[in-house]
């Protein structure tokens, strides 16, 4: 297949995901946000998802058979892009009450239907300190 570029715009750059605070620091039990910004030359409704790394598993949890409770509980809190919620270029994660078990990398990942190309991943380092 030729070069075609049929219904395809130029698009300056594409999707772009970044990331402004690559390593955070937070207290436990408070509030934080963890900060993603985009751009994007697509008219489609982009999805936004956080992944999230742990820094080591909790042992005593797995051989008591419970997996961490705190990753399913982060893909529960997937946040579906919604235009009245926010505006077009923010996809921050806001968690309510940090936990010891939060700390880790956290990786904003951006979905759209037409914009293929750019940068569609950034992360942030979480760091949990006690009082």
């Amino acid at each position: 297949m030729g070069g075609e570029a049929k219904g395809r715009k130029a698009i300056a750059g594409g999707l772009q995901v970044t990331v402004p605070d690559k390593k955070k620091v937070a207290m436990l039990f408070q509030p934080t946000v963890l900060r993603c910004h985009f751009s994007t030359s697509s008219h489609q409704p982009a999805v936004v998802q956080w992944k999230f790394k742990s820094y080591c598993q909790d042992r005593m949890g797995e051989s008591l058979g419970m997996s961490s409770p705190r990753a399913q509980s982060l893909s529960k809190r997937n946040l579906e892009w919604d235009p009245y919620l926010d505006c077009l270029d923010n996809a921050d994660l806001q968690i309510g009450k940090l936990m010891w078990g939060d700390s880790g990398l956290y990786y904003c990942i951006i979905t759209t239907p037409d914009d293929l190309e750019g940068k569609n991943e950034d992360s942030v380092e979480l760091l949990v300190l006690g009082k």
